[in-house]
């Protein structure tokens, strides 16, 4: 396995390796998330964030030997703000359960401390769920 220091001086492996499962692959193309030697691309750095993956720098090169089996969106239990209209999500066995009322927060337990700010393209990638 080759390594070097990209310029940002982070350590990067830069040759074809076999990364563990579970884990997430930053290269200078996005980022993926690594199962059974498949690679599934993150919509975006928020989606990214709701996850909290374990991450480690490679380059394209690194994973491209991985089939890219799918696209990755926002964690179960993540609030997202839907940036354009206002609505706010709960994801939910991977569908967005629009909160229609604030009694919802309290119900839940959910903190609107934790709600992630996102555009139309990330909010698509989720399939609309029953309102909450």
């Amino acid at each position: 396995m080759r390594l070097f220091k990209n310029t940002n001086n982070i350590l990067t492996i830069s040759s074809p390796t076999n990364f563990p499962s579970g884990l997430c692959v930053k290269t200078e193309n996005g980022a993926y998330w690594i199962k059974d030697g498949k690679k599934y691309k993150l919509i975006s750095d928020r989606a990214l964030q709701s996850w909290r993956f374990t991450e480690v720098f490679a380059s394209e090169d690194a994973i491209s030997h991985m089939k890219v089996a799918g696209k990755l969106g926002f964690r179960d239990g993540t609030l997202i703000k839907n940036i354009s209209d206002g609505k706010i999500y709960l994801i939910s066995q991977n569908k967005k359960r629009h909160i229609t009322t604030p009694d919802v927060f309290n119900k839940y337990g959910l903190n609107r401390f934790h709600i992630l700010e996102v555009g139309e393209s990330e909010i698509g990638m989720h399939e609309l769920g029953e309102d909450l």
